[in-house]
């Protein structure tokens, strides 16, 4: 098994046709800032070794309909009306709002509450002004998980544009990471949707784990230099899978359909040949250019919002 020369944009036509033209804009400006890459070796530093041996939190966020549904606790939380006691953050209003964004059933927005109860991540509250009504207000360990994810993020976009002082803000501002989520969210209910034009990711994101092995192969195998290579890579499942909450098998499985779906260039044999394909890294950072990108015009718009130079 050899590696392989790679083009990070052999992959742009495709995805040209899947997104708007202003998105694919964004997309291509961030990726071709010479720092760039300079991210991805932050993201693939920082967000797999916060998340490690956090299994709840895990269970909690990292799969996409989970983490939108955690965007929107959040964004019903910080956006209640003290007028009205049935606003904000309640099981009826997060789920109708899952249901018309199209991201979970009543009854699943119903199990992950609950787990997220259990791990002490919500608590629940009786409303003041109407004791029928039962809030569920976000617990202080929780808002300290949320912020610490943040600031990584802050610091993955620093590395690409030091300018923006992105982490200095965040640290020095209490609102500055809810204002920046809250605008997120509102992009996010008018229709934005990170994954929507990157299908090769979306097959490892929907799935637990996938998330973190695909950013861990993706870092791992490419070669960064005057010419970019993608390296074989061997990956210990067992010992991956542990660290996030997953089984090997369900790692072997979710590898071996990628092989068939064309993602991986040579069949993977329980994670010992991982040979990513071309357009599955081209994907993958197209949609952290997106990802990061869409981050970057909230926390400017927050910057703006809150009067922070």
């Amino acid at each position: 098994m050899s590696s392989r020369f790679f083009r990070i944009d052999c992959l742009d036509q495709e995805i040209s046709l899947r997104t708007t033209p202003d998105e694919m804009k964004r997309i291509v400006g961030l990726r071709e800032n010479p720092n760039f890459l300079k991210g991805l070796a932050e993201y693939g530093r920082l967000i797999p070794e916060y998340f490690a041996n956090k299994i709840l939190l895990n269970k909690v966020v990292t799969e996409v309909w989970r983490f939108e549904m955690l965007v929107f606790s959040l964004y019903l939380y910080d956006t209640k009306n003290p007028e009205d006691p049935r606003s904000g953050l309640t099981m009826t209003n997060l789920q109708k709002l899952c249901a018309e964004q199209g991201i979970a059933s009543p009854g699943r927005v119903m199990a992950i509450i609950g787990i997220m109860r259990l791990g002490g991540y919500l608590k629940l509250e009786k409303s003041v002004s109407d004791k029928r009504v039962v809030q569920l207000k976000p617990s202080d360990t929780f808002i300290k998980i949320v912020e610490g994810w943040n600031s990584r993020l802050f610091q993955i976009i620093d590395a690409v544009l030091p300018e923006e002082r992105l982490f200095e803000h965040h640290q020095m501002h209490p609102r500055f990471g809810w204002v920046m989520r809250r605008l997120g969210a509102e992009g996010m209910i008018k229709g934005w949707r990170l994954l929507t034009p990157f299908p090769e990711v979306n097959h490892f994101v929907q799935s637990d784990g996938g998330w973190m092995l695909l950013l861990n192969c993706v870092s791992n195998s490419l070669e960064i230099g005057e010419h970019k290579r993608i390296l074989p890579y061997s990956l210990d499942l067992k010992a991956f899978g542990k660290s996030f909450g997953v089984s090997r098998s369900h790692l072997r499985r979710l590898l071996e359909s990628a092989y068939s779906e064309s993602l991986l260039d040579v069949p993977p044999r329980n994670g010992t040949t991982i040979l990513l394909s071309e357009k599955l890294v081209a994907s993958f950072l197209a949609c952290m250019a997106s990802e990061l990108s869409y981050y970057l015009a909230q926390a400017r718009a927050a910057k703006a919002e809150l009067g922070l130079q």
